[in-house]
């Protein structure tokens, strides 16, 4: 496998640039979203930062209210209101995707972003898990550690998307792990079990 470094931010940074890049203001809101970055969950932050980058008409922070309103996180639960949000972001999600070809570390969100829509069935995407698995597996390798967890929690380990493979499973967690990801922590002890019988 390719060797991955895993993207990993400065909150006190982010929260400096947020004035000005919608990205910034997506970042701190995933970091407060999925404990990610150092931070613990604050679901209010998470709202207030994604809510802050839609101002902004960030594709991905606009993606990121819908999936709170979806999930009911932070927010009352809304599933008219996440598809609104979701419709409005994905065309411009597209665009962000080709805008930013040259910068992969920017690109890796917007197609991270993408997964999601065909993973769950987001706006007016049809769920694919296979065009999921391939959005992911593009945002991991371009260092995204939300989807290198999830390549490793739930796309490898369950077979989803393609070929159940317990060896890349445990690979990307630890990666993830390794950069201070709680949840990828705790997945690697709820998965031991298996990856300790693969290797009987």
């Amino acid at each position: 496998m390719n060797q991955i470094v895993p993207l990993v931010f400065n909150i006190e940074e982010l929260e400096e640039k947020a004035a000005t890049d919608g990205l910034a203001c997506y970042l701190l809101g995933r970091s407060y979203d999925s404990s990610e970055n150092g931070v613990e969950q604050d679901l209010e932050k998470a709202v207030y930062w994604y809510s802050e980058g839609a101002k902004r008409r960030d594709a991905r922070a606009i993606y990121g209210l819908g999936t709170c309103y979806y999930f009911g996180d932070g927010v009352e639960h809304d599933e008219e209101k996440a598809y609104k949000l979701f419709v409005e972001a994905y065309p411009l999600l597209l665009d962000l995707i080709e805008k930013e070809k040259e910068y992969p570390d920017r690109q890796a969100f917007s197609i991270f972003c993408l997964g999601a829509y065909y993973y769950f069935g987001f706006g007016d995407i049809k769920e694919d898990k296979r065009q999921s698995f391939e959005l992911i597996s593009d945002a991991a390798c371009k260092g995204h550690i939300a989807a290198i967890y999830d390549l490793g929690a739930n796309f490898y380990y369950t077979g989803t998307g393609t070929n159940q493979d317990l060896e890349k499973s445990e690979y990307y967690l630890q990666l993830a792990a390794s950069y201070n990801l709680p949840r990828a922590k705790r997945k690697l002890l709820e998965y031991r079990d298996s990856y300790s019988k693969k290797n009987n």
